[in-house]
């Protein structure tokens, strides 16, 4: 099967959560995280996933029920029974929503990569399902391969593109222009650290200037 990588802005959207386990609790913290509406359906709960508890997420105490998925956006399946995520997934091919049922790849329209975050970068990788825990493997050894300074660096680009696109100093440039040259500062790393101590003495402006 081929799968198309995407990540989903999920601020203040409507997600919810079946089952009240150990997998549920780090889907949920996964997903507050994000910033999702999550509501969770399960007759009991892990006891972290209890205290996390309240108006967001919310529990609603009882097994699932055809009729729940209404008005989700994105929905995972994390219980133990093949039977239950067999109708959750059915109702949610009806309702034409993404769904995620944990380790029950065949009532997936979509699957979870192993990630990890620092500041903005997101790193996910995926073995589309054939194997995890390598996929996991792959994804400690990206990780500690990173730099230290890896958030500030991109925190630096960040404000570097963000100057480019609206100082007036650059106004001349084309859009194009202004990637070529985030391009030249990100392939070199003497240009990079260079980036980093104007950033720190909030000079970039100057430095753009002058490489350019």
């Amino acid at each position: 099967m081929r799968y198309y990588p995407v990540l989903l802005n999920l601020e203040n959207t409507h997600v919810l959560v079946i089952g009240g386990g150990e997998v549920a609790l780090r889907k949920v913290k996964d997903l507050l995280n994000a910033g999702a509406l999550v509501t969770i359906i399960a007759p009991r709960l892990h006891e972290e996933l209890a205290e996390l508890c309240g108006n967001n997420p919310l529990h609603i105490k009882r097994e699932y029920c055809e009729g729940d998925l209404k008005g989700a956006t994105l929905v995972f399946s994390a219980t133990s029974d093949p039977e239950t995520n067999r109708q959750v997934f059915a109702e949610a091919q009806a309702r034409g929503i993404f769904i995620n049922s944990v380790d029950d790849p065949e009532h997936c329209s979509f699957i979870i990569p192993s990630s990890f975050s620092r500041g903005d970068l997101i790193v996910a990788v995926s073995t589309s399902g054939s194997a995890p825990a390598f996929a996991a493997k792959l994804r400690r050894h990206i990780e500690t391969s990173l730099p230290n300074n890896i958030e500030e660096t991109l925190d630096a680009m960040r404000d570097a593109r963000d100057i480019l696109k609206h100082n007036p100093q650059f106004s001349s440039l084309s859009s194009a222009q202004r990637g070529d040259l985030l391009k030249k500062i990100s392939s070199d790393d003497e240009h990079i650290e260079e980036l980093l101590r104007h950033h720190r003495q909030g000079t970039i402006a100057g430095f753009l200037m002058k490489i350019f």
